[in-house]
C-alpha cells in the first residue's frame, strides 16, 4: 500500500512535548529527512587505490526542513494565532493584550526548546531540542505566508508506526495583500507588489560527550521591499541609501480584527537596485531592521 502525502500531521510544542491541540495547520506537505553524522578515511600504506571509508556516528542524528504555513488571523482579538507554538521555536517573545493584540518580538527563550512530530500516513518522526527562522512573505494578490525553517535531533532515523492523530485545523483565513494593504517607509506609501522579511536567526550546533543542542547565537533581521518606481520620488532612495538614513516601516495586512502588522522603528538601508518589469521599472529596496532600544528591531502584531 502506497504512503500518502495527504495525509501529513504537524504537531510542534514549545517546551514541551506537543499533542493533537498543537496541530499547525501547513500549506505544503511537510518532510522529515533525517542526517546522520559520517566521514571518511583512508588506510594508508599498501599501495592501493580506492581504499576510502566510510565511518558512521549513530548517535548524531539530526534533520533540516521548512514548515510552509499561511499567516491565519487568530480565532479572536487577544488570543494567540495557531502557529504560535512555531514563533516561540524562532525566538520570538510573545505578549498578550487580552481582547485586542498579541504581539511578537525579538527575546523569546523558546530557541532549541522545541518538540516537533511529523506524521505520514501512520507514521511519525519525532524531534527534540528544535529551533528556527521565520521568513515572511508578502505578495499582492495572495494570502500573506510564512515558512519557519526548523532544525533538531532524533533519537533514530526511521520512522516510527503510529496512527495519525485526531486533529482540528485552524479554518481562519489569513489576510490578502492587496491594493489597500498599507506598506509605507518614513510614513510615505509604497507602490510596492511584494516585500519579505527574514528575521536572520543563526543557529548554531553543540555536539559533545553528554551535550547536543541547538542555540541562538545572533540575529540580523532584514527586509527586502519591491515597488513600482515612481518618477522622480523614488530617487529618494538612493539619497537614504547614500546618506545611511534611518526610516520606519509599518506593514498591515488585513482589516482591523483580523490585521496583521509589522512595524520596523529602525530600518537602514544595506541595498538598493532597480530593474526592468515589462517595461516598467521596479526598484528593489533591503533594509536591516536595526535595534535602537534592544530587541525593538521589529514587532509583528494581530490585531
Amino acid at each position: 500500500m502506497n504512503q500518502k502525502t495527504l495525509k501529513n500531521v504537524v504537531l510542534v510544542k514549545s517546551g514541551g512535548v506537543p499533542t493533537a491541540a498543537e496541530v499547525v495547520t501547513t500549506n505544503g506537505t511537510v518532510f522529515v529527512n533525517p542526517k546522520i553524522k559520517s566521514g571518511d578515511y583512508q588506510d594508508m600504506g599498501n599501495g592501493m587505490m580506492g581504499s576510502t571509508k566510510t565511518f558512521i556516528d549513530p548517535n548524531w542524528i539530526n534533520a533540516e526542513f521548512d514548515i510552509p504555513v499561511q499567516m491565519k488571523k487568530a480565532s479572536a482579538l487577544g488570543s494567540a494565532p495557531s502557529i504560535d507554538e512555531l514563533l516561540k521555536i524562532a525566538g520570538l517573545a510573545e505578549t498578550i493584550t487580552a481582547a485586542t493584540k498579541v504581539e511578537y518580538k525579538p527575546g523569546g527563550t523558546g530557541v532549541g526548546t522545541g518538540q516537533i512530530k511529523v506524521y505520514t500516513d501512520g507514521y511519525v518522526r519525532a524531534l527534540t531540542g528544535v529551533a528556527g527562522n521565520l521568513k515572511i512573505s508578502g505578495k499582492v494578490g495572495e494570502p500573506l505566508g510564512a515558512v519557519f525553517s526548523v532544525k533538531g535531533f532524533m533519537a533514530s532515523p526511521e520512522a516510527t508506526a503510529e496512527a495519525n492523530p485526531t486533529v482540528t485545523l485552524d479554518i481562519n483565513m489569513a489576510p490578502i495583500v492587496s491594493k489597500v494593504t498599507v506598506l509605507t517607509v518614513g510614513g510615505s506609501q509604497l507602490n510596492a507588489d511584494s516585500f519579505d522579511l527574514d528575521i536572520g536567526n543563526k543557529i548554531n550546533e553543540q555536539y559533545a560527550m553528554d551535550l547536543s543542542a541547538y542555540y541562538l547565537e545572533d540575529f540580523d533581521p532584514t527586509i527586502s521591499i519591491t515597488a513600482v518606481k515612481a518618477i522622480g520620488t523614488d530617487e529618494a532612495a538612493w539619497t537614504d541609501y547614500a546618506n545611511g538614513m534611518v526610516r520606519s516601516i509599518i506593514i498591515q495586512v488585513g482589516a482591523a480584527g483580523s490585521m496583521v502588522e509589522i512595524s520596523i522603528p529602525y530600518a537602514k538601508l544595506k541595498d538598493v537596485s532597480e530593474s526592468d518589469d515589462a517595461g516598467n521599472v521596479k526598484i528593489s529596496r533591503t533594509f536591516r531592521a536595526e535595534a535602537s532600544a534592544g530587541n525593538d528591531n521589529y514587532t509583528i502584531t494581530y490585531k
